[in-house]
């Protein structure tokens, strides 16, 4: 593993009840396949490369209602790409996770974004956003 999939790792296993949400990383079949349609695609490969540091560690990954990505073989993920250039990288609810504008962004079905702070440069800092948005909303009343 590399620095960012221990990062990765670490930041999704410190989760509030992480076991119940396990990481299952992607085949190495599933990750080739994966990095053939978005090299056929187009996509930056240095999002190439993010995304499949995640895969890598984990793949279909879904926790609570903010952060949730599709499995690396869900074409879903590159629904909006032809059109809008953009990457549907998962959804939970009304969250949409996508790459889009060269950010990393949380939003909803009409936003790509919920802001400027729901937006980043890299997968890594994503995951933190989406982490910070699960903290404060306190799905395991845990707060005073």
């Amino acid at each position: 593993m590399n620095t960012n999939q221990v990062k990765i790792k670490n930041m999704l296993s410190n989760l509030e009840n992480a076991d119940d949400y396990k990481l299952q990383p992607a085949t190495r079949e599933q990750i080739e396949t994966f990095i053939n349609i978005a090299t056929e695609k187009q996509v930056p490969q240095n999002v190439i490369s993010q995304l499949v540091e995640l895969y890598e560690v984990a793949d279909d990954y879904t926790y609570e209602i903010v952060m949730a990505f599709h499995s690396c073989t869900d074409e879903v993920i590159f629904e909006f790409w032809d059109d809008d250039r953009e990457l549907w990288l998962g959804q939970r609810d009304y969250n949409m996770l996508r790459w889009a504008d060269g950010k990393f962004c949380h939003g909803d079905a009409s936003n790509v974004s919920f802001g400027e702070e729901f937006e980043a440069e890299t997968l890594i800092q994503l995951i933190e956003i989406c982490i910070k948005e699960i903290e404060e909303a306190d799905y395991f009343g845990e707060k005073d």
